[in-house]
């Protein structure tokens, strides 16, 4: 019974983690990125998955390890937040995300 009830949570968490990790960001891909492209439309029609590692992507690219300007990476949560409330209004629609991110990151320890 105890062995039957491990199965069953691990086959629960391997189905949502897996699901997460295989998701592709949303947007048009350019240089092997899709950070400097994505846009607001594209966040919107977008699922939990697709928002995640497009956020990571974004992340990737602009808060590079050895790159000149140190800035406090934007956690899922704040990302997701500054891209859910930027892209809510339907003048946002060509709004690319990088460049929220980017602008978020500087009022970051500001607002924790």
């Amino acid at each position: 019974m105890v062995a039957g009830a491990l199965v069953a949570l691990a086959g629960c968490g391997s189905g949502d983690g897996g699901d997460a990790r295989e998701a592709k960001p949303l947007g048009q891909e350019r240089a092997g990125s899709v950070a400097p492209l994505v846009q607001c439309r594209d966040w919107v029609k977008g699922n939990e998955a697709e928002k995640l590692a497009t956020v990571e992507e974004i992340r990737r690219q602009i808060n590079l390890e050895d790159g000149p300007v140190k800035a406090p990476p934007l956690t899922d949560e704040e990302a997701m937040s500054v891209f859910d409330n930027a892209c809510s209004e339907s003048f946002a629609a060509g709004f690319r995300l990088y460049v929220l991110y980017a602008r978020a990151v500087g009022f970051a320890p500001l607002t924790r």
